[in-house]
């Protein structure tokens, strides 16, 4: 019951200060492993820190996972300097590159909580290892002031100015976006995951999903996470964002089921750069199925 701002810097990063560690990072990761498998999830793009530990229990519950180091301009749990993160980072990627069940990545968190420098550093280092490169960007409409204020530019354009944006780049959120900005994100490629329990938990917005279609402009589903949503639920997160987009745009047809389940799917990954192994069912992909009873038992 907080704004997004608030409730990270006055609750979750102190929280996160005291109470992360590799042993707190496992626990969670078993937990978050088993609630995505009940509900049908088999790859998940995720950010945190000790991102290690979180390849090794996702590979050990048999998912698939596109997992990014974090890297923060503060001091955290496993790295005190976000130079001492982007090393973690690199020694990371190299120990898991070849694993057939995890794609490591780069993690910057966002453009509030990094300088510019950081933010090219860490995209550079996703380049020249060819890995995904994963961030939050224009979530709320306080991050958009920040960036107006600060930068006299909005999230995206400043991304872009950096030389950030391009194919790999996983955006999570995209709510406060322009038309000029859809342009860019259109143009370099740029994957964005909806998280629409989150944005209305934290009344962040609603992200401009038929826009982003409308586009082609590629867009996955996800969560955000438990403690930006309640829960891990998939089916959920498709039924919320069918009803979301249908109250926001007063029309019944703005997002189909059919969407949805492709953003569930196809579209997520698509979204991640992975279309050509996983999402739908053709011949040479992964065979990543799931069963869905309609018994209702």
């Amino acid at each position: 019951d907080l704004p997004l701002m608030e409730w990270l810097n006055n609750y979750i990063f102190p929280a996160e200060s005291k109470t992360v560690s590799p042993e707190f990072v496992r626990a969670g990761t078993r937990l978050a492993a088993l609630e995505m498998i009940e509900s049908g999830t088999t790859t998940f793009a995720d950010m945190y820190y000790f991102e290690e530990e979180i390849a090794r229990e996702t590979r050990r519950a048999g998912l698939r996972g596109v997992l990014g180091q974090t890297i923060i301009q503060f001091p955290v749990a496993d790295a005190k300097t976000p130079a001492d993160a982007l090393a973690r980072a690199e020694a990371y990627i190299t120990e898991f590159r070849s694993d057939p069940l995890i794609t490591p990545a780069v993690a910057p968190h966002a453009l509030y909580t990094l300088d510019g420098p950081t933010l090219k550093a860490a995209r550079e280092l996703a380049k020249r290892l060819n890995v995904p490169t994963l961030i939050h960007l224009a979530e709320s409409k306080d991050e958009t002031k920040v960036a107006e204020e600060r930068l006299a530019s909005s999230p995206v354009a400043y991304l872009e100015s950096l030389g950030f944006l391009g194919p790999g780049v996983l955006a999570a959120h995209g709510v406060w976006v322009n038309d000029a900005d859809m342009q860019v994100l259109k143009m370099r490629g740029v994957g964005i995951s909806h998280n629409p329990e989150s944005n209305m938990k934290t009344a962040s917005g609603v992200a401009p999903v038929p826009a982003y279609l409308r586009a082609g402009i590629a867009v996955g589903l996800g969560t955000d996470g438990a403690a930006s949503n309640n829960d891990l639920d998939m089916f959920e997160a498709m039924r919320v964002a069918a009803l979301l987009h249908k109250h926001e745009t007063v029309d019944p047809t703005a997002l189909s089921a059919r969407t949805v389940v492709e953003m569930a799917t196809i579209r997520g990954a698509r979204a991640l750069g992975m279309e050509t192994r996983i999402g739908s069912l053709e011949p040479k992909k992964k065979a990543d199925l799931i069963t869905v009873s309609v018994s209702g038992a």
